[in-house]
C-alpha cells in the first residue's frame, strides 16, 4: 500500500513536471513566433526586392506578370497595407510596385524592433533631432 502511493506520487508529479514544462515551451513559442514570422517576412521582401531591382538596373520600367504575381501573392497573404497600396498603384508600374514593398518592408523592421524592444531608427531620428548636441 505504501509502495503503491509512492509510486501515485513520483506519477503525479512527473505528470505535473511534464505539464508545467510543456506550458513554458507554449508560452515561449507565442513570444518567439511573431519575432521569426517578422524575420520570414523581411527575407520574403528581399526576395522580391532583389527581383525587382535587377529589373531596374537592367532598365525596365513595367512590371513582368509573373513577379506582379509573386508581389500580389505575397501581400494577399502576409500584408494586407502592401496589398492594398499594391491595388492603388499601376500595376504595369515597376518603380511604384519597389517603392511600396521597400515601405512595407519597413514597416515590418519597426514592428520587429517593437518586439524586440530594441530602438529603430525613427526612434534615433528623435534622439538625434537637429539642434541636438551629438547631430552632426
Amino acid at each position: 500500500m505504501i509502495q503503491e502511493m509512492a509510486m501515485s506520487t513520483r506519477a503525479t508529479a512527473y505528470e505535473s513536471a511534464v505539464r508545467d514544462m510543456t506550458q513554458a515551451a507554449a508560452e515561449a513559442e507565442l513570444m518567439h513566433a511573431p519575432v521569426r514570422l517578422a524575420y520570414w517576412r523581411i527575407a520574403a521582401m528581399d526576395t522580391l526586392l532583389d527581383r525587382l531591382e535587377e529589373l531596374r538596373l537592367a532598365g525596365e520600367r513595367v512590371l513582368p506578370e509573373d513577379i506582379r504575381d509573386l508581389v500580389v501573392a505575397y501581400a494577399s497573404r502576409h500584408d494586407a497595407q502592401l496589398a492594398d497600396r499594391i491595388q492603388r498603384i499601376d500595376p504595369d508600374d515597376l518603380n511604384g510596385v519597389h517603392d511600396a514593398v521597400f515601405e512595407a518592408q519597413g514597416r515590418v523592421m519597426l514592428e520587429l524592433a517593437e518586439l524586440r524592444r530594441v530602438p529603430n531608427w525613427q526612434d534615433l531620428d528623435l534622439t538625434l533631432a537637429p539642434g541636438d548636441d551629438e547631430a552632426a
